[in-house]
Formats: structure tokens, C-alpha cells, sequence
């Protein structure tokens, strides 16, 4: 499943408590290149085991996808997990809504 940029009035960020302030969109657009977007569609689609399995599907080097990992998960958008050595990438968001008229973003749940 490719994750889907849904542009529809949004409430609050992910795992955000009722009545905290909404997240600004416009950092969280700037980090969603279409590399970040392939990733996240990646891992969604084929659930990959870990970052270095990620790379050799995506043919993008273990650093610069750990790089982009880090990024999407400082906004919550996924997951990173420490297994020994190797790191493993889970979902955590499946979509993005973007509130133009607020300048607000939320994510909703990945599927299972």
C-alpha cells in the first residue's frame, strides 16, 4: 500500500493528547521529498525485516536510508526498532491530512 497525502481539514498531530496545540504542516511537507514518500511506501508494501534490507530494495545505501528513517520518525511517522545490530522500520502512520485553511497536519494509524 503507498501512502496517500490526503488534503482534508485536520484536528491534531499523531499520538497527540485532546486539546494539544496542532502541528505546523509546512516542516513535516518539507521533509516528505519523493524519496521519504518511496520509503515510507516500501515499508508499508513489502515489510521490509530491517534498514540494510530497505536499502537493497529501494538500491539506496543503508546510511542515506537510516538518514531519511530518522527523519520520518521524528515526525511520527514511523517507527525505528533496535534488534542486536540491525535496525527494523515499522509503520506507524498509512496517511497525512493536511489542513490548508490552519496550516495543521495528523496521521492516521497505519493498517495492521
Amino acid at each position: 500500500m503507498t501512502p496517500i497525502i490526503c488534503l482534508t481539514r485536520a484536528r491534531s498531530g499523531p499520538r497527540r493528547p485532546p486539546g494539544s496545540p496542532p502541528l505546523p504542516a509546512a516542516p513535516l511537507l518539507a521533509a516528505l521529498s519523493r524519496d521519504a514518500l518511496d520509503l515510507l511506501g516500501a515499508i508499508l508494501r513489502d515489510r521490509p525485516a530491517t534498514v540494510s534490507a530497505l536499502a537493497a530494495l529501494t538500491g539506496r545505501s543503508p546510511a542515506n536510508v537510516s538518514r531519511s528513517l530518522q527523519m520520518l520518525a521524528r515526525y511520527g511517522l514511523m517507527r525505528l526498532a533496535r534488534q542486536g545490530r540491525d535496525v527494523r522500520p515499522g509503520p506507524v502512520a498509512g496517511a497525512v491530512r493536511v489542513d490548508f485553511a490552519t496550516g495543521t497536519w495528523s496521521a492516521e494509524p497505519a493498517p495492521g
